[in-house]
């Protein structure tokens, strides 16, 4: 199954039940698998990701900011988004 690809600058909201997109797709939380477990994690692939196990097939956000301290940004708003994950009660799978 090939997953769908989107950016972190592309998120425009996110709340305890899941993602907003700017194109107005949504990921909710609740629909990502098993056991409360989301999504898996790579901090350290090129460009970091979190792959979220979306119904239809996986949808893959990844930090793709280029330019001047862009690998800083990146793992900082990674970082960001796998807490939001984690205080609304999901947690994500660490492939790193």
């Amino acid at each position: 199954m090939k997953e769908r690809i989107r950016s972190y600058t592309d998120i425009v909201s996110f709340d305890d039940d899941g993602i907003t997109f700017s194109s107005g797709d949504r990921i909710i939380f609740s629909e990502c698998g098993e056991d409360n477990c989301v999504a898996e994690r790579d901090i350290y692939a090129k460009p970091p990701y979190i792959e979220f196990y979306t119904t239809d097939r996986h949808t893959k956000v990844v930090f793709d900011r280029t330019g001047l301290l862009s690998q800083t940004v990146n793992e900082r708003e990674f970082i960001k988004l796998q807490s939001i994950i984690n205080e609304a009660g999901y947690k994500s799978y660490d492939l790193s």
